[in-house]
């Protein structure tokens, strides 16, 4: 028996064979189709996807064969990722110098013949094999090696499709990790940056209260900027604090609810100054989706319709549309509206246009980039289609 040499990137191989996560994993159905496949069209009893190890080879998917794996000196499959570009035939094995004494050969399952064609990953490493095996002597059609071809390809696109999953998982991991550290940070920040400006802010109410009256004029205008800023800050930081909260622990999981009963709850958590109509249309579409993330979206364009409408007798209407693939949401109000030039930005975390709403209150910049952030965490876009004194409609949608 000879033992076949080791590839001239055989440190390579194994990493990149590791890399995969296939060494001893569960049965896979789809890997099972492909070796039973291979059997049926070559007319073999054995066929087997076989990983080839630093001292063994094993077998991700095998048919007509017990053993889950054997040392790697009596695989036929390391002679094989040797011709990496080729079919490897051995068409009697007893006739064979390489193979002849080989205990694979001369007892159970008595492997005579063999076609392996090697698992080629991107990398150009050969994994490991897609064979199949007979007990005495055989031959394969032109058509039954360019199937067998096709089907270690097939093979390989499952390799790589796990590789990708394992990388997005992690991924995924990676970044859920990194969003809890930034929150804890935000807090931890928010509560440093909060607590003086909250000290600050209510010592200068005591010393206007106690002591307003020794203050000149200039001193008392210091007093409230330094009030006005304190409160800035106060409300600066609960925005960042609730932009947080609403994005990172958005619950996304999907139930079945009209619109009509967005609509009820939008009512009962809107204030409406006197002269304002709330109104809905097309309450009896039927969605699935985050109620959550859907609630906090439309009750953050609400209110903000609500608090920058500079007429008397304001209106939001919603609405909501479906296709194939998505729901498109409407909310339309009859405001001052958004310039052209300024549309593009009022997105952005902390862009401000500097106005002030009707209780005289500057925006913080955080309110709609909260609204695009869970829009997009639904698969959705954004935009705004406004003319500036003609009011605004914020078109979004999620995706089913």
């Amino acid at each position: 028996m000879k033992a076949a040499a080791k590839p001239h990137n055989e440190a390579a191989r194994i990493t990149a064979l590791h890399e995969y996560d296939l060494l001893d994993s569960l049965p896979d159905k789809d890997y099972d189709d492909i070796t039973q496949i291979a059997a049926d069209i070559c007319g073999m009893p054995i066929s087997l996807i076989s990983l080839i190890d630093t001292d063994r080879q094993w077998f991700k998917s095998r048919v007509g064969l017990e053993a889950p794996e054997t040392p790697r000196d009596m695989a036929f499959c390391a002679h094989a990722i040797l011709r990496p570009d080729e079919l490897f035939m051995v068409k009697n094995a007893a006739l064979d110098d390489r193979f002849a004494d080989n205990p694979l050969v001369t007892g159970n399952p008595n492997v005579t013949f063999y076609a392996g064609v090697p698992l080629i990953a991107e990398g150009g490493n050969a994994l490991g094999t897609l064979c199949v095996i007979d007990n005495k002597p055989n031959e394969l059609s032109k058509e039954q090696k360019e199937t067998l071809k096709a089907l270690a390809r097939q093979v390989v696109a499952y390799f790589e499709l796990r590789k990708k999953s394992k990388l997005l998982h992690q991924q995924k991991a990676q970044l859920q990790q990194i969003n809890e550290d930034l929150s804890r940070f935000a807090y931890v920040v928010a509560h440093d940056i909060k607590s003086p400006c909250s000290s600050l802010a209510m010592s200068v109410v005591y010393l206007k209260d106690a002591y307003g009256k020794y203050f000149d004029e200039g001193g008392m205008q210091l007093l409230d900027m330094m009030e006005s800023t304190s409160m800035s800050a106060i409300k600066m930081v609960d925005g960042i604090l609730e932009h947080t909260r609403v994005v990172n622990s958005a619950d996304t999981d999907k139930e079945t609810f009209t619109l009509g009963n967005i609509y009820n709850e939008l009512s009962n958590l809107l204030t409406l100054p006197a002269g304002f109509k709330f109104e809905a249309s097309n309450t009896a579409l039927e969605l699935r989706t985050s109620k959550y993330a859907l609630l906090q979206v439309l009750l953050n364009l609400c209110n903000n319709a609500i608090k920058y409408n500079d007429k008397e007798n304001g209106t939001i209407l919603i609405s909501a549309t479906q296709n194939d693939n998505q729901y498109k949401f409407s909310v339309q109000d009859n405001g001052p509206g958004i310039a052209p030039a300024n549309q593009a930005r009022i997105f952005d975390l902390f862009s401000t246009l500097g106005t002030t709403d009707r209780f005289n209150n500057k925006g913080t910049g955080i309110g709609l980039s909260t609204v695009k952030r869970l829009v997009e965490k639904m698969d959705g876009t954004i935009s705004i289609d406004s003319q500036t004194g003609r009011g605004s409609t914020f078109n979004f949608t999620f995706s089913k």
